[in-house]
C-alpha cells in the first residue's frame, strides 16, 4: 500500500472514524511522527512472488484484466479509471490494489458490498462500485490483480 495511503488509514483507526477493536486502541497511542514511520515502512515492503501463492485459473484471470480495464457486466467502472494504471494506485484516495492476495481483494469487495467498509477514502463510491460485480467478477478481478507486480 501507497505510504499517504496507510498514513491516512491509521489516523482514522486513530481517531475514530474507521472502526476495528485490534487497530483503534494501537493507533490511538501513535503520535503523528510514528504514524508516518509505520507508513513509510509498510509501504515500502514488497508481497511475496505470486508463485508462492495458489496460482488462479487462466479464465478468471483473463476475464478480471477485462473488468480491470473496462468494468463489470452491470455498470461497475473499470478498477484502473481510479486506481491509476496497473493498478498501483494514486495517493490516499485510491490505494494500490495491483498484487494484492486474492483472499484480501475478495473479502475488501465484500466488505464494501454489505456496507460494512466505513472510514476509508471513497467508501462510498466502492460501496457503489462493488455493489455493481457479480459474485464471479469479484473472484475473478481478484484473481487478476493478484498476479500483477507490485510496481
Amino acid at each position: 500500500m501507497d505510504a499517504d495511503y496507510l498514513a491516512h488509514t491509521l489516523t482514522a483507526f486513530k481517531i475514530g472514524t474507521r472502526s476495528s477493536d485490534t487497530m483503534q486502541p494501537i493507533a490511538s497511542a501513535l503520535s503523528d511522527t510514528d504514524i508516518s514511520a509505520l507508513a513509510n515502512y509498510f509501504a515500502a515492503q514488497r508481497p511475496p512472488p505470486a508463485h508462492s501463492q495458489q496460482l488462479p485459473a487462466a479464465t478468471s484471470v483473463a476475464g478480471g484484466n477485462l473488468i480491470a480495464l473496462q468494468g463489470g457486466s452491470k455498470g461497475a467502472p473499470a478498477c484502473f479509471s481510479c486506481h491509476g494504471t496497473g493498478g498501483h494506485g494514486q495517493g490516499e484516495r485510491y490505494p494500490r490494489i495491483a498484487s494484492e492476495p486474492a483472499t484480501y481483494i475478495v473479502n475488501r469487495l465484500h466488505e464494501f458490498q454489505e456496507r460494512a467498509r466505513h472510514g476509508t477514502p471513497k467508501s462510498g463510491s466502492m460501496t457503489e462500485v462493488a455493489s455493481r460485480l457479480t459474485d464471479s467478477e469479484v473472484r475473478d478481478v481478484a484473481a487478476y490483480l493478484s498476479m500483477l507486480p507490485p510496481e
